[in-house]
């Protein structure tokens, strides 16, 4: 190898080295790409989100008129309702409605199926956080436990129907998954792990 092809290796190597320091000392000054979510937003996420944008799913249960339209639209079946007559008013009433946001693909149906042909009972809300300890807590159950609700009738008028603000039923029912399902999913462990223990 001669002295030429010696130096200019050096050189090249050198160049190199000061073409990749020069990239990185020039990111040194910018404003940094990501954010260190949630502490130093300047803004709530929830207003940065886009104007269409699909959170969680909600239910107002006081306007839901029982038709399951959402269910029958809802392409992977992560919409559960069950309705049974009041023994005594012969009502239909709403037993269960459940939502698994940890199935939901968020595509919009049953919404679209619901205010299309019913009461806009169910919509999407700008609520995105989900973490959980347990995938038992995405379980968004509208109808708490032992509880009712009577089916709504949908007035010809759709003008008529009462309107609530968007957003609180679906916080109140992950709150709600947060503090009942982990302690249901406790249990069921315990027993599984009993009946495990026990001699055949």
């Amino acid at each position: 190898m001669s002295l030429s092809h010696y130096l200019q290796g050096i050189t090249r190597s050198a160049n190199t080295i000061f073409e990749g320091l020069a990239v990185t000392f020039s990111h040194l000054l910018r404003e940094p790409v990501t954010i260190q979510y949630p502490d130093r937003t300047t803004r709530p996420v929830r207003d940065m989100l886009p104007e269409r944008y699909r959170g969680f799913l909600e239910v107002q249960m006081d306007i839901c008129s029982a038709c399951k339209r959402c269910e029958r639209a809802c392409p992977i079946d992560c919409i559960s309702i069950d309705t049974q007559k009041h023994p005594e008013t012969k009502k239909l009433m709403v037993t269960r409605f459940d939502i698994d946001v940890s199935k939901c693909m968020f595509c919009g149906l049953c919404a679209e199926a619901c205010e299309e042909g019913a009461t806009g009972a169910i919509r999407h809300t700008r609520e995105f956080e989900g973490s959980v300890g347990v995938i038992d807590a995405l379980v968004f159950r509208f109808v708490p436990p032992g509880e009712q609700f009577p089916m709504y009738r949908t007035p010809k008028d759709k003008s008529e129907i009462p309107l609530g603000q968007v957003g609180p039923h679906a916080r109140e029912a992950r709150e709600r998954a947060l503090r009942d399902n982990p302690a249901l999913f406790d249990s069921l462990r315990q027993q599984t792990t009993g009946e495990g223990n026990q001699p055949g």
